[in-house]
Protein backbone atom coordinates (compact mmCIF):
# COMPACT_ATOMS: atom_id res chain seq x y z
CA UNK A 1 0.00 0.00 0.00
CA UNK A 2 1.55 3.72 -0.64
CA UNK A 3 2.54 5.48 2.01
CA UNK A 4 0.10 7.92 3.57
CA UNK A 5 0.09 11.50 4.11
CA UNK A 6 2.65 11.14 7.60
CA UNK A 7 2.82 13.88 10.02
CA UNK A 8 7.08 15.12 10.21
CA UNK A 9 6.37 13.56 13.53
CA UNK A 10 5.96 10.05 14.35
CA UNK A 11 2.11 8.93 15.14
CA UNK A 12 1.02 6.73 18.19
CA UNK A 13 -1.79 5.00 17.74
CA UNK A 14 -3.80 4.39 20.89
CA UNK A 15 -5.95 1.12 20.64
CA UNK A 16 -8.93 1.79 22.40
CA UNK A 17 -12.47 -0.48 23.11
CA UNK A 18 -13.89 -2.04 26.37
CA UNK A 19 -12.13 -6.12 26.36
CA UNK A 20 -13.08 -8.46 24.10
CA UNK A 21 -14.00 -6.07 21.54
CA UNK A 22 -11.68 -7.42 19.19
CA UNK A 23 -8.57 -5.10 20.43
CA UNK A 24 -6.19 -7.90 19.81
CA UNK A 25 -6.97 -8.29 16.76
CA UNK A 26 -6.44 -5.35 15.57
CA UNK A 27 -3.24 -4.60 17.12
CA UNK A 28 -1.85 -8.25 15.89
CA UNK A 29 -2.78 -7.43 12.23
CA UNK A 30 -1.12 -3.43 12.74
CA UNK A 31 1.99 -5.36 13.86
CA UNK A 32 1.76 -7.42 10.80
CA UNK A 33 1.61 -4.23 8.73
CA UNK A 34 4.18 -2.77 9.80
CA UNK A 35 3.73 -0.41 12.54
CA UNK A 36 5.63 -0.77 15.51
CA UNK A 37 3.70 -2.69 18.36
CA UNK A 38 6.06 -2.42 21.76
CA UNK A 39 6.41 -5.24 23.77
CA UNK A 40 6.96 -7.85 25.88
CA UNK A 41 3.37 -9.10 25.37
CA UNK A 42 1.05 -10.85 28.14
CA UNK A 43 1.07 -14.59 26.53
CA UNK A 44 -1.64 -16.25 24.69
CA UNK A 45 -4.47 -18.06 26.48
CA UNK A 46 -8.06 -20.09 25.79
CA UNK A 47 -9.18 -16.96 25.34
CA UNK A 48 -6.85 -15.17 23.21
CA UNK A 49 -5.06 -17.91 20.99
CA UNK A 50 -3.63 -15.69 18.62
CA UNK A 51 -1.87 -13.59 21.20
CA UNK A 52 -2.98 -10.01 23.02
CA UNK A 53 -0.36 -7.63 21.64
CA UNK A 54 -0.53 -5.67 24.85
CA UNK A 55 1.91 -4.11 26.51
CA UNK A 56 3.00 -5.83 29.80
CA UNK A 57 4.15 -2.40 31.05
CA UNK A 58 0.78 -0.69 29.54
CA UNK A 59 -1.03 -3.13 31.60
CA UNK A 60 0.83 -2.78 34.53
CA UNK A 61 0.67 0.91 34.72
CA UNK A 62 -2.74 1.36 33.53
CA UNK A 63 -3.53 -1.32 36.59
CA UNK A 64 -1.64 1.11 39.39
CA UNK A 65 -3.82 3.93 38.31
CA UNK A 66 -7.19 1.89 38.82
CA UNK A 67 -5.91 0.24 42.42
CA UNK A 68 -4.63 3.93 43.11
CA UNK A 69 -8.03 5.42 42.31
CA UNK A 70 -10.08 2.01 43.83
CA UNK A 71 -11.60 1.24 40.61
CA UNK A 72 -12.38 -1.90 38.42
CA UNK A 73 -9.89 -2.05 35.08
CA UNK A 74 -13.35 -1.32 33.69
CA UNK A 75 -15.92 0.27 36.20
CA UNK A 76 -19.41 1.17 36.13
CA UNK A 77 -19.72 3.97 38.28
CA UNK A 78 -20.19 7.72 36.27
CA UNK A 79 -17.45 8.87 38.74
CA UNK A 80 -14.79 6.54 38.18
CA UNK A 81 -12.78 8.77 35.54
CA UNK A 82 -11.98 11.84 37.51
CA UNK A 83 -11.05 9.07 40.90
CA UNK A 84 -8.58 7.27 37.94
CA UNK A 85 -7.43 11.49 36.78
CA UNK A 86 -6.98 12.72 40.33
CA UNK A 87 -4.95 9.16 41.25
CA UNK A 88 -2.45 9.73 38.30
CA UNK A 89 0.71 11.85 39.73
CA UNK A 90 3.08 13.61 38.06
CA UNK A 91 5.76 11.03 38.72
CA UNK A 92 3.49 8.48 36.77
CA UNK A 93 3.07 11.17 34.06
CA UNK A 94 7.06 10.59 33.90
CA UNK A 95 6.98 7.37 33.78
CA UNK A 96 4.34 7.11 30.49
CA UNK A 97 6.89 9.85 28.71
CA UNK A 98 10.13 8.07 29.42
CA UNK A 99 8.34 4.64 28.33
CA UNK A 100 7.46 6.96 25.06
CA UNK A 101 10.88 8.52 24.42
CA UNK A 102 12.35 4.80 24.85
CA UNK A 103 10.12 2.60 23.29
CA UNK A 104 9.50 4.79 20.37
CA UNK A 105 12.70 5.99 19.25
CA UNK A 106 13.38 5.00 15.71
CA UNK A 107 9.68 4.57 15.29
CA UNK A 108 7.49 6.23 12.31
CA UNK A 109 4.37 4.37 13.67
CA UNK A 110 4.09 3.16 16.96
CA UNK A 111 0.88 1.23 18.62
CA UNK A 112 -0.24 0.76 22.16
CA UNK A 113 -3.29 -1.34 22.95
CA UNK A 114 -4.34 -2.17 26.20
CA UNK A 115 -8.47 -1.55 27.07
CA UNK A 116 -7.72 0.00 30.62
CA UNK A 117 -6.05 3.04 29.02
CA UNK A 118 -9.63 4.19 29.10
CA UNK A 119 -8.87 6.06 32.52
CA UNK A 120 -6.03 7.51 30.78
CA UNK A 121 -6.68 9.01 27.10
CA UNK A 122 -5.80 12.16 28.08
CA UNK A 123 -2.95 11.18 29.91
CA UNK A 124 -1.29 9.13 26.99
CA UNK A 125 -2.09 12.71 24.77
CA UNK A 126 0.05 14.82 27.05
CA UNK A 127 2.89 12.35 26.79
CA UNK A 128 2.93 11.93 23.10
CA UNK A 129 3.19 15.56 22.38
CA UNK A 130 5.78 15.84 24.74
CA UNK A 131 8.44 13.11 23.22
CA UNK A 132 7.09 14.42 19.79
CA UNK A 133 4.37 12.24 18.92
CA UNK A 134 1.23 12.48 16.99
CA UNK A 135 -1.59 10.54 19.33
CA UNK A 136 -4.72 8.76 17.11
CA UNK A 137 -7.31 6.66 18.25
CA UNK A 138 -8.33 3.62 16.81
CA UNK A 139 -11.58 2.51 18.75
CA UNK A 140 -12.92 -1.67 18.73
CA UNK A 141 -16.26 -1.89 17.96
CA UNK A 142 -18.12 -5.01 19.44
CA UNK A 143 -22.06 -5.43 20.09
CA UNK A 144 -22.66 -4.58 23.56
CA UNK A 145 -24.32 -8.43 24.19
CA UNK A 146 -21.47 -10.52 22.28
CA UNK A 147 -18.93 -8.56 24.54
CA UNK A 148 -20.69 -9.68 27.83
CA UNK A 149 -21.30 -13.39 25.92
CA UNK A 150 -17.49 -13.49 25.53
CA UNK A 151 -16.69 -12.41 28.64
CA UNK A 152 -19.00 -14.38 30.69
CA UNK A 153 -17.59 -17.83 28.37
CA UNK A 154 -14.30 -17.15 29.30
CA UNK A 155 -14.05 -15.18 32.34
CA UNK A 156 -17.36 -15.94 34.74
CA UNK A 157 -16.59 -18.46 37.44
CA UNK A 158 -20.09 -18.30 39.00
CA UNK A 159 -22.34 -21.23 38.64
CA UNK A 160 -25.25 -20.20 40.49
CA UNK A 161 -27.89 -18.54 37.79
CA UNK A 162 -27.96 -15.65 40.54
CA UNK A 163 -25.13 -14.72 40.38
CA UNK A 164 -24.37 -15.40 36.32
CA UNK A 165 -27.16 -12.92 36.64
CA UNK A 166 -25.84 -10.19 38.24
CA UNK A 167 -22.26 -10.84 36.26
CA UNK A 168 -24.24 -9.94 32.97
CA UNK A 169 -26.45 -7.21 34.33
CA UNK A 170 -23.05 -5.24 36.00
CA UNK A 171 -20.96 -6.02 32.77
CA UNK A 172 -23.14 -4.25 30.12
CA UNK A 173 -23.59 -1.48 32.71
CA UNK A 174 -19.13 -1.68 32.65
CA UNK A 175 -19.31 -1.93 28.83
CA UNK A 176 -21.55 1.22 29.38
CA UNK A 177 -19.63 3.38 31.20
CA UNK A 178 -16.56 2.44 29.31
CA UNK A 179 -17.90 3.06 25.52
CA UNK A 180 -19.29 6.76 27.10
CA UNK A 181 -16.25 8.01 28.22
CA UNK A 182 -14.05 6.38 25.59
CA UNK A 183 -15.98 8.28 23.71
CA UNK A 184 -16.04 12.03 24.90
CA UNK A 185 -12.39 11.53 25.86
CA UNK A 186 -11.35 11.07 22.47
CA UNK A 187 -13.87 13.44 20.78
CA UNK A 188 -12.52 16.33 18.51
CA UNK A 189 -9.10 14.03 18.53
CA UNK A 190 -7.83 11.96 15.13
CA UNK A 191 -9.95 8.77 16.20
CA UNK A 192 -11.37 6.02 14.07
CA UNK A 193 -13.88 3.28 14.81
CA UNK A 194 -13.71 -0.32 13.21
CA UNK A 195 -16.49 -3.15 14.04
CA UNK A 196 -14.64 -6.22 14.96
CA UNK A 197 -17.33 -8.25 12.31
CA UNK A 198 -15.76 -6.29 9.88
CA UNK A 199 -11.94 -7.07 10.82
CA UNK A 200 -13.03 -10.55 10.56
CA UNK A 201 -15.21 -10.63 7.25
CA UNK A 202 -12.64 -8.75 4.97
CA UNK A 203 -9.72 -7.16 6.75
CA UNK A 204 -8.29 -5.12 3.88
CA UNK A 205 -11.43 -2.56 3.53
CA UNK A 206 -11.64 -2.32 7.13
CA UNK A 207 -7.52 -1.76 7.54
CA UNK A 208 -7.40 0.67 4.21
CA UNK A 209 -10.36 2.40 6.21
CA UNK A 210 -8.06 2.56 9.10
CA UNK A 211 -5.11 3.91 6.92
CA UNK A 212 -7.54 6.70 5.21
CA UNK A 213 -8.38 8.08 8.58
CA UNK A 214 -6.01 8.05 10.65
CA UNK A 215 -3.23 8.80 7.74
CA UNK A 216 -1.09 5.47 8.41
CA UNK A 217 1.74 3.81 5.91
CA UNK A 218 1.93 -0.30 5.61
CA UNK A 219 4.00 -2.58 4.38
CA UNK A 220 3.03 -5.55 1.75
CA UNK A 221 0.96 -5.87 -1.14
CA UNK A 222 -2.73 -5.42 -0.04
CA UNK A 223 -4.36 -6.14 -3.39
CA UNK A 224 -7.27 -8.94 -2.71
CA UNK A 225 -5.66 -11.70 -4.15
CA UNK A 226 -2.29 -11.20 -3.11
CA UNK A 227 -1.29 -13.21 0.12
CA UNK A 228 -0.31 -11.24 3.53
CA UNK A 229 0.74 -12.37 6.78
CA UNK A 230 -2.33 -10.79 7.89
CA UNK A 231 -4.37 -13.29 6.06
CA UNK A 232 -2.88 -16.11 8.38
CA UNK A 233 -3.55 -13.77 11.71
CA UNK A 234 -6.89 -13.33 11.33
CA UNK A 235 -9.08 -16.24 11.77
CA UNK A 236 -12.94 -15.58 11.34
CA UNK A 237 -13.60 -18.71 13.66
CA UNK A 238 -12.12 -16.55 16.41
CA UNK A 239 -15.61 -15.00 16.99
CA UNK A 240 -16.29 -18.25 19.06
CA UNK A 241 -19.76 -15.97 20.79
CA UNK A 242 -22.49 -15.21 18.86
CA UNK A 243 -25.19 -13.81 21.50
CA UNK A 244 -27.89 -11.67 21.36
CA UNK A 245 -29.69 -9.04 24.11
CA UNK A 246 -32.52 -12.03 24.34
CA UNK A 247 -29.88 -14.79 25.43
CA UNK A 248 -28.91 -12.27 27.99
CA UNK A 249 -31.33 -11.08 31.67
CA UNK A 250 -30.63 -8.06 31.80
CA UNK A 251 -33.26 -4.98 32.82
CA UNK A 252 -34.78 -3.19 29.85
CA UNK A 253 -33.84 0.14 31.02
CA UNK A 254 -30.13 -0.46 31.19
CA UNK A 255 -30.36 -2.66 27.22
CA UNK A 256 -32.16 0.28 26.03
CA UNK A 257 -29.25 2.27 26.78
CA UNK A 258 -26.31 0.25 26.15
CA UNK A 259 -28.20 -0.40 22.21
CA UNK A 260 -28.84 3.26 21.92
CA UNK A 261 -25.24 3.96 22.51
CA UNK A 262 -24.07 0.95 19.60
CA UNK A 263 -26.09 2.63 17.54
CA UNK A 264 -24.79 5.81 17.78
CA UNK A 265 -21.77 4.09 17.99
CA UNK A 266 -22.22 3.18 14.46
CA UNK A 267 -23.07 6.24 13.65
CA UNK A 268 -19.59 7.88 14.48
CA UNK A 269 -18.04 4.55 12.70
CA UNK A 270 -19.72 5.91 9.16
CA UNK A 271 -18.96 9.39 9.69
CA UNK A 272 -14.98 8.79 9.86
CA UNK A 273 -15.28 9.17 13.67
CA UNK A 274 -17.36 12.54 13.99
CA UNK A 275 -20.69 13.42 14.22
CA UNK A 276 -22.29 16.63 15.64
CA UNK A 277 -25.77 14.71 16.44
CA UNK A 278 -24.58 11.73 17.26
CA UNK A 279 -21.93 12.90 20.11
CA UNK A 280 -25.00 14.69 21.67
CA UNK A 281 -27.42 11.85 21.65
CA UNK A 282 -24.34 10.02 23.62
CA UNK A 283 -24.49 12.80 25.75
CA UNK A 284 -28.10 12.35 26.99
CA UNK A 285 -27.07 8.67 26.89
CA UNK A 286 -25.21 9.20 29.84
CA UNK A 287 -26.92 11.49 31.27
CA UNK A 288 -30.02 8.71 31.51
CA UNK A 289 -27.36 5.94 32.55
CA UNK A 290 -26.23 8.17 35.71
CA UNK A 291 -29.75 8.56 36.75
CA UNK A 292 -30.12 4.81 36.27
CA UNK A 293 -26.98 4.37 38.59
CA UNK A 294 -28.36 6.51 40.63
CA UNK A 295 -31.87 4.55 41.24
CA UNK A 296 -30.26 1.25 41.57
CA UNK A 297 -27.91 2.62 44.24
CA UNK A 298 -30.54 3.77 46.29
CA UNK A 299 -32.88 0.90 45.43
CA UNK A 300 -29.67 -1.32 47.01
CA UNK A 301 -29.37 0.96 50.07
CA UNK A 302 -30.61 -1.37 52.72
CA UNK A 303 -28.34 -4.30 51.58
CA UNK A 304 -25.11 -2.44 51.77
CA UNK A 305 -25.88 -1.37 55.13
CA UNK A 306 -26.54 -4.75 55.87
CA UNK A 307 -23.12 -5.48 54.61
CA UNK A 308 -21.35 -2.84 56.00
CA UNK A 309 -23.15 -3.99 59.56
CA UNK A 310 -21.73 -7.50 59.06
CA UNK A 311 -18.07 -6.24 57.60
CA UNK A 312 -17.68 -4.40 61.12
CA UNK A 313 -18.38 -7.26 63.18
CA UNK A 314 -16.17 -9.70 60.92
CA UNK A 315 -13.58 -7.01 61.12
CA UNK A 316 -13.97 -6.93 64.75
CA UNK A 317 -13.76 -10.94 65.19
CA UNK A 318 -10.53 -10.50 63.12
CA UNK A 319 -9.14 -8.18 65.09
CA UNK A 320 -9.24 -10.50 67.88
CA UNK A 321 -7.48 -13.61 66.37
CA UNK A 322 -3.49 -14.60 66.27
CA UNK A 323 -2.31 -13.77 62.93
CA UNK A 324 -1.19 -17.49 62.12
CA UNK A 325 -1.41 -19.00 58.68
CA UNK A 326 -4.17 -21.04 57.79
CA UNK A 327 -3.71 -24.67 57.29
CA UNK A 328 -5.06 -24.75 53.52
CA UNK A 329 -2.78 -21.87 52.35
CA UNK A 330 -0.48 -20.78 55.07
CA UNK A 331 -1.34 -17.65 54.22
CA UNK A 332 -2.70 -15.23 57.58
CA UNK A 333 -6.23 -15.20 58.53
CA UNK A 334 -5.63 -11.68 58.50
CA UNK A 335 -5.41 -11.61 54.92
CA UNK A 336 -7.76 -14.29 53.62
CA UNK A 337 -10.34 -12.78 55.75
CA UNK A 338 -9.83 -9.09 54.04
CA UNK A 339 -11.11 -10.64 50.76
CA UNK A 340 -13.56 -12.89 52.58
CA UNK A 341 -14.79 -9.36 53.44
CA UNK A 342 -15.19 -7.83 50.02
CA UNK A 343 -16.91 -11.03 48.75
CA UNK A 344 -19.40 -10.40 51.25
CA UNK A 345 -19.72 -6.86 50.45
CA UNK A 346 -20.18 -7.47 46.83
CA UNK A 347 -22.80 -9.85 47.00
CA UNK A 348 -24.73 -8.49 49.44
CA UNK A 349 -24.98 -5.08 47.87
CA UNK A 350 -25.72 -6.52 44.57
CA UNK A 351 -29.05 -5.88 43.82
CA UNK A 352 -31.46 -7.95 41.78
CA UNK A 353 -33.60 -5.45 39.37
CA UNK A 354 -36.43 -6.90 37.30
CA UNK A 355 -35.11 -7.58 33.77
CA UNK A 356 -35.44 -9.13 30.47
CA UNK A 357 -35.29 -13.33 30.54
CA UNK A 358 -33.97 -15.17 28.31
CA UNK A 359 -35.78 -15.95 25.21
CA UNK A 360 -37.82 -13.25 25.61
CA UNK A 361 -38.68 -11.02 22.35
Amino acid sequence: MPPADLPDRGVLVLVTGTGRSGTSTIAGSLHHLGLEVPGPFLGANDSNPKGFFESKWAVRFHKRIASGAGIHDMDSRPGALERAHEATTPEMRAELVGFLRKRCAGHRQVVVKDPRSVWAQQLWREAAAEVGLEIRYLSMLRHPAEVIGSRSAYYATQTDEAQRHRYEIFNVARWVNNSLISERETRGQHRTFVRYTDLLEDWRPALEKVATELGLSYTGDLTPGTRHPVDDFIDPDLRRVRVTWDDLDVPDDLVEIAQGIWDQLMVLHAAGGADESASAELDALAARYDRLFAAAAAISHDAVEEARAEARAAGAREATRPETPTAATGRLVEETGGRDLLRVVVERAAGRLPGRRRGRA
